[in-house]
């Protein structure tokens, strides 16, 4: 912790000597798309090799939200061609070093995880072995556990050995971590009187989850130790759930309270990043987290699913980081999707107060990002997936810093190159 603690400060020095020098321009250009209201676009921001010039790099695997497939948006004429136009579910990556973790699982993301990473070894056009790129993995963290966030867990848990997970020369368990049991089913508060899934335990947290998923692949996970000689697949992994502090102040339940102003609280820590936690307000669901890595090249902040109003706490974790990637929602699709309230089904208008509250409006979260004093702010989670570009830079109204529209695949340096 002290090592790092120091390698931070250095880092942040720095950082600051090289901006007042004017020698952080000659850093690589950016591929991105950059807040237009700058003059020059975010010298971090790497679409190529030149990534490997930063120690820590962020690589934004799936940038998308929602619980669909958006289509590409064919009437946007500031879309870059450069990027892919299907953009995969909500996951990240960050690496440091030769460390890897990751960031939540959305739908698509393992695709794009094994296309930023995956490589080989071919002899005469033939690879040889599997790969390993994953043979770095230290760990996995879980905002939520929302199907947009989580739906590509199963690949990784069934084919990460496949990838380099827990091979014989470094037989070491990756770490994953996400929220607890919920304890208290979400109220039915529109009176919809559905049937509750697994009533018996409707709420699983992290733990559980992955235990039930091992149940549910028992068939091919049998096959794979029994017939192909692979190892027991429940060792490959240490699950952990994330528990709130005791005796949160103001906390009274789930469904009353799901978000209270607390102190950032810590997770994990390994010899390359210290991971805090804190409470983002993503009714129903509860718990809901932001997390905040800091490593010796400086910090990354990722609100998770949030509304705007965190009572304070995402400020407060984001307080002077290098980066915050922060989800956003595009109201326009909002209001041309589901018209006027007048016009709308009960089940339409719940889940436009969900989207209106449970998320950050485009035009919200520079103020946010000001708030919380951080040098770049990375959209993330973007809903729809197809938003046109116009619309995301007015996330840079009420932000001094760097802004940058995220995109799958796209790189981000982390501290000074």
């Amino acid at each position: 912790m002290c090592l790092i603690g120091e390698a931070m400060k250095y880092a942040g020095s720095r950082r600051t000597f090289l901006k007042s020098a004017g020698l952080l321009a000659a850093a690589p250009l950016a591929g991105g798309l950059v807040g237009k209201a700058r003059a020059t676009p975010s010298p971090r921001v790497l679409t190529d090799a030149s990534a490997s010039g930063f120690n820590t790099r962020l690589v934004l695997l799936g940038t998308a939200g929602g619980p669909t497939w958006w289509p590409p948006n064919p009437q946007d004429p500031d879309r870059d061609p450069r990027w892919i136009n299907h953009r995969a579910s909500a996951s990240s990556a960050l690496i440091v070093g030769d460390a890897m973790y990751l960031v939540d699982l959305g739908h698509g993301s393992a695709l794009r995880l094994a296309e930023a990473f995956s490589s080989g070894e071919f002899v005469n056009g033939v690879q040889k072995g599997y790969p390993t790129f994953l043979s770095n993995l230290k760990a996995v963290f879980f905002t939520h556990l929302h199907q947009d966030h989580t739906a590509d867990y199963p690949s990784l848990l069934l084919c990460g050995h496949g990838a380099g997970i827990y091979h014989e020369e470094n037989p070491q368990p990756v770490k994953v971590v996400g929220p607890g049991n919920r304890r208290q089913l979400e109220a039915d508060i529109y009176n919809f009187q559905v049937p509750v899934v697994n009533p018996w335990n409707p709420t699983p947290g992290t733990w559980e989850m992955t235990h039930y998923l091992w149940q549910a692949y028992a068939q091919t996970i049998n096959d794979f130790t029994r017939d192909n000689g692979w190892p027991d697949f429940t060792r490959m992994f240490d699950v952990q759930d994330v528990w709130l502090p005791p005796d949160l102040p103001g906390f009274v339940s789930p469904n009353e309270t799901p978000c209270v102003a607390m102190e950032p609280f810590q997770i994990y820590q390994d010899e390359n990043v210290v991971v805090q936690a804190t409470l983002v307000d993503h009714h129903q669901v509860f718990p809901s987290f932001a997390f905040r890595f800091d490593t010796p090249d400086g910090s990354v902040v990722f609100s998770g699913d949030t509304g705007p109003d965190t009572k304070g706490n995402l400020p407060l974790l984001a307080r002077g980081a290098d980066i915050l990637v922060h989800e956003v929602i595009d109201e326009a699709w909002i209001d041309l999707t589901f018209g006027q309230a007048e016009e709308r089904t009960p089940m339409d208008e719940a889940l436009v107060i969900h989207l209106r509250t449970a998320h950050t409006p485009i035009e919200e979260v520079g103020k946010v990002a000001e708030q919380a004093g951080v040098e770049t702010l990375v959209l993330n989670h973007i809903v729809p997936g197809n938003a046109p570009i116009a619309h995301l830079l007015q996330a840079k109204r009420h932000f001094s810093g760097d802004l940058v529209v995220g995109e799958d695949l796209m790189r981000v340096g982390v501290g000074a190159f």
